[in-house]
């Protein structure tokens, strides 16, 4: 299986892990009536928080090298995939410092959770869409 299928595969319950996170954060803290217990979304942002990170990391591996391989030959498409996958783990890295350090500015997490939704549907349909519609073509 060639490396950018195995990445499509890794990558869907990556963006399902994420627009889980989001989903759970969403509706508690939403406003109106709140649907489910407090404590039990918490721990589901959490788990599905920690899934998304374990789920990077072989993404990364794999996007590192597949970057290597191609040198200064990277596509528009590839180079605007590394840029975005750059920018969405550095706010990972800033919003996991600010939820375990820097307590006070923890008003901001919530902000950088939706940039980290948004980074992870833009990077998926750039690259993951872009093989599913090659492949739907010929």
């Amino acid at each position: 299986m060639p490396d950018y299928w195995i990445k499509t595969v890794i990558a869907i319950p990556f963006l399902i892990a994420a627009t889980a996170a989001l989903l759970t954060m969403m509706v508690l803290m939403g406003g109106g009536e709140r649907k489910g217990d407090p404590a039990k979304l918490r721990r589901a942002h959490k788990v599905f928080g920690y899934g998304f990170i374990v789920l990077l990391v072989p993404l990364a591996y794999f996007g590192l090298g597949f970057a290597r391989a191609m040198g200064d030959g990277l596509s528009t498409r590839g180079i605007l995939h590394v840029v975005l996958a750059e920018a969405l783990i550095a706010v990972l890295i800033l919003k996991w410092l600010i939820v375990k350090i820097f307590r006070g500015f923890l008003k901001g997490a919530p902000a950088l959770g939706m940039a980290l939704f948004a980074l992870t549907l833009v990077i998926f349909f750039i690259t993951a869409g872009f093989v599913f519609l090659g492949s739907l073509g010929g």
